[in-house]
């Protein structure tokens, strides 16, 4: 396409990565907080933790 650049292309993927990420981070909120087992409660706050942390190093990423 004329007059877009070819980071315009990464920006968008990397935004929609971001979104996903945070939407998973979301859904496993919502997991653990209804986890009746330990294994439940362990498992969902893990997977929480980490989609978090991607999330706020794509966002990280997204301001540089």
């Amino acid at each position: 396409m004329a007059g877009r650049s070819p980071t315009a292309g990464c920006y968008q993927a990397t935004r929609v990565r971001k979104l996903a990420a945070v939407a998973v981070s979301g859904i496993t909120a919502v997991l653990h907080a209804r986890a009746r087992s330990a294994a439940g409660l362990a498992v969902f706050g893990a997977l929480t933790g980490i989609s978090a942390l991607a999330a706020l190093f794509l966002g990280i990423l997204l301001a540089g």
